[in-house]
Order: C-alpha cells, then sequence, then structure tokens
C-alpha cells in the first residue's frame, strides 16, 4: 500500500499530553536509496512508514512499515536521528490520515493520502518484460515516457498529412479515440498507410539532378598558355 505526502506543516512546539506515544524520525540509506523512516509506537511495537526520498517534504512516497522493536526509540544504528518525541494520530478515513509530531524544537502535522497502486499481476507483467529485454528495473520509467512520445510523434504525423490530404473531411477526433485503443505498432502501420497515400498525391523530388562534369583542364598547362601570351605581349 502506498501514501503520499501532501501536506506538511511546521510551527512552534506545542505541549501534547503526557500519556501520548512516542515516536523517532529516523534518516536512513540502504539498498534501495535514502529515505526517511517515521516509527511509531503502537503498544509493545512500532509502526509508521518508510518515506522515499533525500529530503523530508510535501510529495514524497511512502510504505507502511512492518511491526519492529521499540527499541528504536532509544537507538539509532546506522540511521541518522531527525527528529523524535511523541505525536497523535488523526484518522480522517481510511484513504486520508493526519499525524501530528511533537518534538522539544517544533511540531509537524503530515498529512497522509492512499494512492492507487497497481495490482500484483501488473508488476509481474513490468518485472517479466524487463527480465525479457535484460532491463533494469529503474530504467523502465524513462523507457516508458520515450514509447510515450514515439506515440505521440507517429499520431501528430497521422493527423497533419491527413489534414493535407483530407482537408475539412478528416475526422481527426474520431481517429484519435480510435488511436487510444491502439498499440504504437498498430499506430505505425496506419501511419505508413497515409504516409503511402501522401507520397502518390505528391510523388518526392530529387534533392538534386545529376549534372555533367567538364573534365578539368591540366593547371600546369594553363600556366604555360598564360606565360606565353604574357611574352608575346
Amino acid at each position: 500500500m502506498y501514501w503520499k505526502l501532501t501536506t506538511l506543516t511546521r510551527q512552534e512546539p506545542t505541549g501534547n499530553a503526557a500519556d501520548a506515544q512516542r515516536f523517532v524520525l529516523h534518516r536512513h540509506k540502504d539498498a534501495s536509496g535514502i529515505h526517511h523512516d517515521l516509527r511509531l509506537e503502537e503498544g509493545n511495537f512500532l509502526l509508521g512508514f518508510r518515506i522515499a526520498g533525500d529530503s523530508f517534504e510535501t510529495g514524497c512516497w511512502a510504505t507502511e512499515k512492518m511491526p519492529h522493536p521499540k527499541e528504536w526509540l532509544q537507538q539509532d544504528r546506522d540511521a541518522q536521528r531527525i527528529l523524535a518525541g511523541t505525536y497523535r494520530r488523526h484518522t480522517l478515513d481510511q484513504d486520508h490520515h493526519e499525524i501530528t509530531l511533537h518534538s522539544q524544537d517544533e511540531t509537524v502535522t503530515l498529512h497522509f493520502e492512499r494512492c492507487d497502486t497497481p495490482a500484483v499481476e501488473s508488476i509481474r507483467d513490468l518485472a517479466a518484460c524487463a527480465q525479457k529485454h535484460n532491463l533494469p528495473m529503474d530504467t523502465l520509467t524513462a523507457r516508458i515516457e520515450d514509447g510515450l512520445a514515439a506515440r505521440r510523434n507517429s499520431i501528430a504525423r497521422f493527423c497533419s498529412l491527413s489534414r493535407e490530404l483530407d482537408g475539412k473531411n478528416f475526422a481527426e477526433n474520431t481517429w484519435r479515440d480510435l488511436f487510444d485503443g491502439m498499440e504504437l505498432r498498430q499506430v505505425d502501420e496506419q501511419l505508413a498507410g497515409v504516409e503511402a497515400r501522401y507520397d502518390r498525391a505528391h510523388p518526392p523530388c530529387p534533392v538534386s539532378h545529376p549534372e555533367t562534369l567538364e573534365p578539368k583542364e591540366d593547371t600546369r598547362q594553363n600556366r604555360a598558355q598564360r606565360a606565353r601570351r604574357i611574352l608575346n605581349q
């Protein structure tokens, strides 16, 4: 389950109830990269969030942490302690949580919103695709962006050529709706067809026409002829 930190506000420290549960915020680096661990005391163990990113700010994504020992409230190990104190959780509904962190230096209010997450089948298919093409998982985002850019370019060229060929009779919105349900391969097949039509209507001209080149005259002979003309004058 994924959550997004939609609001983070800071203010001067305010008091909290003596029986409030404790928290600690650590900055940590593991094999997945730099992140923040917000550890929240819940009875005899700690829950909380693993917040991705080097900085602790609005827009970060988070995952819920599994239960772990309360010893983390006192020890830091290889993590950097950022904030500690007591907290209050306010569950607005199943998709929204608000947590107020009280420390000696400041009071921080966090608002988490549940994010739509892909089904496990989608994650499995992405992993299989990456393995098939020998791609690291962290490059898939860039590959998707490349594919979407190629798709936009193909559709734009199809529409541009079709407007040139068919004028007002070209139903662009209808075609764009059709393309929404097509793969890039199918879009390119449609583009190839309209390119063939355009070439028949406007046969391409050669970039240049072959010309007969005059044979180069011997430079030494030219110099000699000029020299004789000068001497005969």
